[in-house]
């Protein structure tokens, strides 16, 4: 009983004296904040590379895998290390021939409806100054109203113009950050097919890591979680890619059936735009529209019918497309979706947004798991008392 005593005042011991340099770490961040987060900026910079190698080495071992365990299933049982350097050439070859294509096929036109756009940017100023004035005289403000629709629509175009104006200037520093890009994409490449390839060396260390650290009883919960955030990561990123994918094809048709300006341009917006669920698609959509709106000032009701077409787009995707490739693996509510995106969206940027629904997803189900263990346990005690309260009551 002592012994227990003295384990049990250890622990809280340990907890309270945790708190409290939990306490003076936080104080500490906050009194410091701004040298603080340079640090971690820099810290996350010189890392970027690292993480986004294991990140596209995750990507990459989806169809890595198929080929291994497909398409080369009895090569690999007789050599495995050939497989395994095999796999992830034509995985690289693959991936980067549809970079190349797409690159070839889509960004020089992509490119060109910038540069149009941008040599017409004065017409489509000139455009909504004109037709906002319309509106508000039709609106009948009053002058003060005038006055800060006047105010708000100035600065916003001088900012526009202010881009378009500046941007030639800073070719030169967009090109050593290009130069800078190249680098950190070589990085992570390297990284990425160092991971490929010795996966299960890694996997090993992890595990071995991990139940170094972790309590025994523990630690088969804890690799229960990371199998099921590996699963719903896989099924998330495969459903986002295909759905972006389909997404993207469907509206350069439609914008091709129906003639709309820039099909290209707009139709890579609105892809990569899907790839941030709920406030991608309509993020896109808006500006999209209002392009096409200033284009073609002969048909102003393009503009209107391209919105309904991406409604109808998104609605075939979300009811037809993503459950069939997601399924439940993310099964989260609708607010707590938006939740997340908000939040990962704040603190860490388009990076956060990408992962931030799976992440919400595996903290949903962990908090899950931890409430309906915490009610069990309180459930028992109940019951337990109950069963004691009773022996305890003298028979009648």
């Amino acid at each position: 009983m002592k012994t227990l005593l003295k384990g049990e005042k250890r622990r809280i011991a340990i907890a309270a004296a945790l708190i409290v340099v939990l306490g003076i770490v936080l104080y500490e961040i906050l009194e410091h904040f701004g040298p603080v987060r340079s640090a971690v900026s820099t810290f996350a910079k010189v890392v970027a590379p690292i993480l986004y190698g294991l990140c596209l080495a995750f990507v990459l071992n989806l169809p890595m895998s198929f080929f291994e365990d497909r398409v080369f299933k009895k090569l690999k049982a007789k050599k495995p290390g050939l497989t395994r350097a095999i796999c992830v050439i034509i995985t690289y070859v693959l991936v980067l021939g549809v970079v190349a294509l797409v690159s070839a096929l889509v960004v020089p036109k992509v490119v060109a409806s910038i540069v149009t756009l941008v040599s017409n940017l004065d017409v489509y100023i000139s455009f909504i100054v004109e037709h906002v004035n319309k509106w508000t005289e039709e609106l009948n403000l009053s002058p003060e109203a005038y006055s800060i629709i006047d105010k708000v629509l100035a600065n916003l175009m001088q900012r526009i113009n202010d881009f378009a104006v500046n941007f030639l200037p800073k070719i030169p520093r967009l090109t050593m950050g290009i130069i800078g890009v190249l680098y950190s994409v070589l990085v992570t490449m390297v990284i990425s097919v160092h991971t490929l390839i010795r996966k299960e060396k890694i996997k090993r260390f992890v595990e071995k890591t991990a139940a170094a650290i972790i309590p025994t009883e523990h630690f088969k919960g804890f690799m229960n979680y990371v199998s099921y955030a590996n699963t719903t990561f896989k099924r998330y990123i495969t459903g986002q890619l295909t759905s972006c994918i389909i997404i993207g094809v469907l509206c350069y048709i439609g914008m091709r059936i129906f003639r709309m300006p820039y099909p290209e341009l707009i139709s890579v917006f609105i892809c990569l735009a899907a790839l941030i669920p709920i406030i991608g698609p309509w993020a896109s959509t808006v500006p999209s529209a209002l392009i096409i709106l200033m284009t073609r000032q002969d048909n102003p009701w393009l503009a209107l019918w391209f919105v309904l077409m991406i409604i109808g787009i998104q609605a075939i995707d979300d009811n037809l497309v993503y459950p069939r490739i997601v399924g439940d693996a993310v099964g989260i509510p609708g607010m707590l979706v938006l939740a997340a995106i908000v939040v990962a969206g704040g603190l860490f940027g388009v990076g956060g947004l990408l992962v931030a629904v799976p992440t919400a997803a595996v903290i949903y189900r962990i908090f899950g798991d931890w409430v309906k263990k915490r009610n069990l346990e309180k459930q028992a005690e109940k019951e337990k008392k109950e069963r004691m309260g009773a022996a305890a009551r003298p028979a009648e």
